[in-house]
């Protein structure tokens, strides 16, 4: 009889670890970010640019994903770390949000990217580092 509970539990252990080990990286870390407009931390058009931002952004291993206040923007590039810029893939959440997924390398270092703006006199590409804070 105790044999057999000793049996039971140590499956019941291996299970638990194997599951824990499949769950792990299937959940997204938060992380806080600003922008610096043309890579300037101080430039002074930062915090209107910051004031767009939803949210911390997502990170799942190699994979980022933000979210920007409306749906004035066209595509977001984003260096990818390795090879250049890579276009993000774009859709708009339940609050008409955009929602910008791109993969880097090594998401915990600063990220250049290219935002194009449809906003009138504002309709542009600008230049903005992803700063992680």
């Amino acid at each position: 009889m105790n044999l057999s509970m000793k049996k039971a539990f140590s499956m019941m252990l291996l299970v638990f670890v194997v599951a824990l080990a499949f769950a792990v990286p299937a959940f997204a870390a938060s992380q806080s970010y600003e922008f610096y407009y043309q890579g300037d931390p101080s430039s002074p058009y930062n915090s209107h640019v910051n004031g767009y931002i939803v949210g911390d952004a997502d990170v799942t291993g190699t994979t980022v994903t933000i979210t920007l206040a409306g749906d004035n923007y066209g595509d977001l590039q984003a260096d990818n770390g390795t090879t250049g810029f890579v276009t993000a893939s774009k859709s708009i959440n339940g609050n008409g949000d955009s929602v910008f997924t791109f993969t880097n390398s090594d998401p915990s270092e600063d990220i250049e990217t290219l935002l194009y703006v449809n906003a009138g006199p504002h309709t542009q590409a600008f230049d903005l580092t992803l700063h992680w804070n």
